[in-house]
């Protein structure tokens, strides 16, 4: 018996174009967002979701909206969920954050478990996995045998997805990249866990 996990980012928005760092704010989904969203919607209309859990951020809740489309299922919003925390750092330009904040930018890019967030006076990638892991692993038993629908972003899906590869915060970023409206799909059942990327297994 399989249980299927699809973790979704949600699709293009407006502080992305700008090259602004979102964590906890928010911002819309662009034109090309929305029409990425539409278009996961189609490639993914065929799977009998039992329901869609999402980030309460708007630009998930609005990709999962479409997502959901005319099914008949619930749509639960959770903190859980939400994108890790940057605090200070929080709707400034990325090129702003490297002048600023050189050498805590550097540390989360190439050595993610030293980062300390004291910076940022956020949160941590072992925080993010704290909160969001068990989460995972709740409706993972809620949903035995059954497909589960999950929105959110990219940093709390490349922490997922390194924790049931086994991996440690030192390997957060090894992988595919996620790309918006992309999706992974994590296969459980008695022998383990598959995991695929847009189709294609990651090994």
């Amino acid at each position: 018996m399989n249980t299927n996990l699809y973790l979704v980012r949600h699709g293009q928005t407006k502080w992305n174009v700008e090259g602004r760092l979102q964590g906890r704010l928010d911002s819309s989904l662009t034109e090309i967002g929305i029409e990425q969203a539409k278009q996961l919607a189609q490639r993914i209309n065929d799977v009998p979701f039992k329901c869609i859990y999402s980030s309460s951020a708007s630009r998930a809740v609005e990709t999962a909206l479409y997502l959901k489309g005319g099914r008949s299922i619930d749509l639960v919003k959770t903190d859980s969920l939400m994108e890790m925390s940057f605090s200070k750092w929080e709707g400034r330009k990325w090129s702003e954050i490297q002048e600023m904040f050189p050498k805590a930018l550097e540390e989360i890019n190439n050595n993610p478990e030293n980062y300390d967030a004291k910076e940022s006076q956020g949160e941590t990638l072992l925080d993010v996995q704290e909160r969001s892991v068990p989460f995972i692993r709740d409706i993972l038993e809620r949903h035995v045998g059954e497909n589960i629908l999950v929105v959110t972003h990219s940093i709390v899906i490349k922490v997922l997805v390194n924790y049931f590869r086994g991996g440690s915060i030192k390997t957060v970023w090894e992988g595919p990249d996620t790309g918006w409206a992309s999706v992974f799909q994590l296969c459980f059942n008695s022998d383990g866990v598959k995991i695929f990327y847009e189709g294609s297994e990651v090994c």
